[in-house]
């Protein structure tokens, strides 16, 4: 579990320094709701390593969700040109990393 808690950590930093400043300028809204999103990945995997059973994996299934609107809201920066598709390659790789973890963690 720390594992995918430190790999989504690194994901909210990258989002943060590499792709919301330039969001943001094409598209307040995206960026915003990419903002929230990829920190709920990481919120929810700290809320759910505490708790046991069923809402154990409730919470890294949440966060999985949440995971997956990341990387929607980075294909969506770069199919509508907001973003260069190579700034995002190492951004979208590890939101695929983190993805497949919690796939696993919510079962």
């Amino acid at each position: 579990i720390m594992i995918v808690y430190r790999k989504s950590v690194e994901l909210v930093r990258g989002v943060h320094e590499h792709v919301e400043p330039y969001l943001r300028r094409k598209d307040r809204e995206l960026a915003e709701q990419l903002h929230r999103a990829v920190r709920s990945v990481v919120l929810n995997i700290a809320e759910g390593r505490s708790q046991r059973g069923r809402r154990k994996g409730n919470h890294f299934a949440i966060a999985l969700g949440s995971g997956r609107e990341v990387h929607a809201c980075l294909e969506l920066a770069a199919v509508l040109g907001f973003i260069e598709p190579k700034r995002l390659r190492r951004w979208l790789a590890l939101s695929d990393e983190v993805q497949a973890m919690l796939f696993v963690l919510a079962r």
